[in-house]
């Protein structure tokens, strides 16, 4: 249960920090491994800085919010029950796969209008 709330808040973390550094930035923080679905996640959250930069600043700010309330789950988590524990986390996973599937629509999309353009040539 700990390790599913270890690999949201650095999948939080790795796609927050994408935006601010070279495309060389490391996936996961040392001696952590991502899941396969947060892995593609970040590839195609990266891949769509230079597909739609526009999605990409939304959805990062997107990531920024669900980072932000997974930092205040974190500082609190001792002080609040099991049950409203879990219930954040549940929400915090839920979000983040939202995001993902936005993600990955956007780059379709990108991808289909390229496609779309190309069979205009």
């Amino acid at each position: 249960m700990r390790s599913s709330c270890y690999g949201l808040g650095t999948l939080c973390i790795v796609l927050l920090l994408s935006g601010c550094t070279k495309s060389t930035l490391s996936r996961t923080t040392p001696g952590t491994q991502q899941k396969p679905g947060e892995q593609q996640c970040y590839q195609m959250f990266s891949a769509l800085k230079t597909l739609d930069n526009a999605s990409f600043k939304r959805f990062q700010q997107q990531f920024s919010v669900i980072n932000n309330n997974y930092e205040v789950y974190k500082k609190n988590q001792a002080l609040i029950d099991n049950d409203s524990a879990e219930i954040i986390k549940l929400e915090l996973n839920e979000k983040v796969d939202v995001v993902c599937a936005r993600v990955r629509s956007a780059v379709f999309a990108s991808m289909a209008k390229r496609a779309s353009d190309l069979n205009k040539l």
